[in-house]
Formats: structure tokens, C-alpha cells, sequence
């Protein structure tokens, strides 16, 4: 009894991991479709006619380190 006992729960632990795996690949295609680019407008508060339309994470951070104020567009 013992040896039938521990081939199902080998099986149950082996479906669990697949299963596992599985919606993992599920998930991970939604994240790797994303096709649409982000952009913002940014604009400086002190100087409202310094402004920038970047579409670019990296240069968005940079112009919010210099105090410009970015919403999505």
C-alpha cells in the first residue's frame, strides 16, 4: 500500500509543477506583447514654456530629477 500511496503522490506533486509551470508561460506571455510605447509630456514648473514629449523611461527620469512634471499621453 505504501508503494501505490507514493506513486500518486508523486504523480499529484509532478502535476502540480506542470501545472505551475504552465501559468507561469501563461503570464509571462502577457508581459513580453506589450507593444504600445509609453510617452509623456513634460514640462517644467518653474519655466511652463520648457516642455519635452519624451517616450523614453530613462529620459523621463532624467528630466523628472530636474524638477519637470511627466503625465502619460
Amino acid at each position: 500500500m505504501d508503494f501505490k500511496t507514493g506513486i500518486g503522490s508523486s504523480l499529484k506533486k509532478m502535476a502540480f509543477r506542470i501545472a505551475g509551470v504552465v501559468l507561469m508561460a501563461y503570464m509571462l506571455s502577457f508581459a513580453s506583447c506589450d507593444t504600445v510605447p509609453i510617452c509623456w509630456y513634460c514640462e517644467n514648473p518653474h519655466n511652463p514654456t520648457e516642455r519635452q514629449n519624451v517616450c523614453n523611461a530613462m529620459t523621463k527620469s532624467k528630466l523628472e530629477s530636474y524638477g519637470y512634471v511627466c503625465t502619460p499621453y
